[in-house]
């Protein structure tokens, strides 16, 4: 039986095949942080810490009680690997964590309890390096923290904006006690202040997240309601907290089944400018 092609012929498809390979825009999929955050999560081991920990963690960052590595030593011993593939992964500029809003509310966030596990036992990781004097370690540390704290964000609807607000904080606070210490010198500082200024005045997108929450509550079997009108004056108000009065003026008119899950924007614009005040703040302290 003849071979369909010759062998010159197969050569020429070979070489010919190739050219148009090396012509097509070249993607790499390990061109995204989400993948290295994923394998972070997979990482870690008891990363849940109790409720009783977060309230120490919070007195700890304000300044009201201070740390004892010996509680969380072990902790962030066995979590350490997924630390480091964390701070790996925020070296990468892009974020796509993959979500199908298409879905909803049935879309999978799986990813967003595991990031807000990860990112306070990063802020633990960063009081334990200040315990065995190791400030150099520390700023890195809190500079992948804020840049992770960020990705969080990406994409996401108003619940990971908010989950990356209150990571974006607990940074902010250990960056503050940790330019209180003595010894934090002039280099670490600059690493410091570097890392904030690259958050820019307002860190995360609060438009957009608002934006695709309205879209899924849109997509909610709930009575008619002037979507595109709220989420316009919603949007309007983020930008101008002064339009406030006329959005709550147009929600008062919904039908309490769509008022009641649409998010309380006077809360939003409190988180929002909370967490501007925080950056501010921790940026006059650093100066």
């Amino acid at each position: 039986m003849k071979t369909l092609l010759s062998i010159p012929s197969v050569i020429v498809a070979v070489a010919l095949s190739a050219s148009l390979a090396s012509a097509q825009p070249k993607t790499s999929l390990g061109q995204n942080a989400a993948l290295r955050y994923w394998s972070a999560f997979a990482q870690m081991q008891d990363a849940p810490i109790s409720n009783q920990q977060i309230k120490d963690l919070s007195a700890i960052l304000a300044g009201t009680s201070p740390y004892d590595d010996s509680k969380y030593r072990d902790l962030i011993e066995k979590n350490h690997r997924a630390l480091e593939t964390m701070a790996r992964g925020t070296m990468i500029s892009g974020c796509d964590w993959g979500l199908d809003y298409a879905l909803g509310p049935d879309t999978p966030i799986d990813y967003a309890p595991k990031a807000t596990a990860l990112a306070r036992l990063n802020v633990l990781y960063v009081f334990h390096l200040l315990a065995s004097g190791n400030k150099e370690g520390a700023v890195r540390a809190l500079v992948a923290g804020l840049r992770f704290s960020r990705d969080i964000a990406n994409g996401g609807s108003l619940m990971a904006t908010l989950l990356a607000k209150d990571s974006l904080a607990k940074h902010l606070g250990a960056m503050a006690v940790m330019s209180r210490l003595e010894g934090t010198g002039i280099p670490q500082r600059a690493l410091l202040q570097n890392a904030l200024a690259q958050l820019g005045p307002d860190p995360l997108n609060w438009q957009s997240s608002i934006k695709l929450e309205m879209d899924i509550i849109a997509g909610l079997p709930l009575a008619s309601w002037p979507s595109e009108q709220v989420t316009q004056a919603y949007v309007a108000a983020l930008k101008d907290p002064s339009t406030l009065p006329s959005l709550q003026q147009v929600m008062a008119s919904l039908p309490q089944p769509v008022a009641a899950v649409i998010p309380n924007p006077k809360r939003v614009l409190e988180e929002r400018w909370d967490l501007i005040d925080k950056l501010q703040k921790t940026r006059s302290i650093l100066q």
